[in-house]
């Protein structure tokens, strides 16, 4: 931040006028001293500039304009990335959800004057990037969970359940209780699993609903003031789930 702060100073039109007449005396004059006195007064200059409070006011708006030009890159990339990975249903959720957030970057681009509404669209971004991340993790665990048959473990502990009663051998029945305890274990596993699955899926329902809610309270040009702690709290709690979902998949049993 301080290097670029220090660049835009340094290629200010002004200073790099000065800078210009400076070097331009000196190669008619061939004076060293003029050329010294007068990098003195460049860089007395440039620690001026950083001083200005209107020079502060453009750069902060400059590096928000470029945060949100990065955000926007983000979305795109993972947009693209994640796209082609899922199926058609879920293409057309995700479709949906980058046209309001084009939407709401063309907005930002034509009326970027609003702090608020500056800040919303920052959010809304960090929002849909968080929103690719989920669907992508919701696509991978559907599939896996899917391709999971529970009735075959449901079906193996009625029969190892039935088998016991015919059993007299101790260690025989404690093998197929432990056999049964794995199975119901992995079971269980399966129906946790479906459980976070469904509480995924209505995150993703209330994320869509959200962003919706945000472009159409930012281009109407209604009062932004009260939604700026909803779309803080929305954005927190995705990045939260996002999190702890990637990293129950990097830990989870395989089944």
């Amino acid at each position: 931040m301080k290097s670029k702060m220090l660049i835009k100073a340094v290629t200010k039109f002004k200073n790099i006028l000065l800078l210009a007449i400076v070097l331009g005396v000196f190669l008619v004059t061939d004076s060293l001293p003029f050329l010294l006195v007068g990098a003195a007064g460049y860089i007395y200059f440039i620690m001026q500039t950083l001083k200005d409070p209107e020079f502060m006011k453009e750069f902060n708006k400059a590096m928000q304009f470029e945060g949100i030009q990065d955000l926007n890159q983000e979305c795109d990339r993972l947009y693209q990335n994640v796209f082609r990975r899922l199926p058609g249903g879920l293409r057309d959720r995700i479709r949906n959800v980058y046209k309001e957030k084009q939407a709401l970057v063309a907005y930002y681009v034509q009326t970027n004057s609003d702090p608020i509404k500056e800040r919303i669209v920052e959010q809304a971004l960090n929002l849909v990037i968080v929103y690719l991340k989920l669907m992508h993790n919701y696509n991978i665990r559907i599939r896996e969970v899917n391709t999971v048959n529970a009735k075959r473990f449901i079906d193996r502990i009625n029969a190892n359940k039935k088998k016991q009663e015919f059993l007299t051998n101790q260690k025989a029945i404690a093998d197929l209780q432990r056999a049964v305890e794995l199975d119901e274990k992995i079971l269980e596993r399966i129906n946790n699993e479906k459980s976070e699955l469904q509480m995924i899926s209505s995150k993703l329902d209330y994320i869509e609903s959200a962003i919706l809610m945000f472009k159409h309270q930012i281009v109407s040009n209604t009062n932004s003031d009260p939604i700026i702690e909803d779309i803080d709290n929305v954005v927190n709690e995705a990045i939260a789930l996002e999190s702890v979902l990637t990293s129950h998949r990097n830990d989870k049993l395989r089944l």
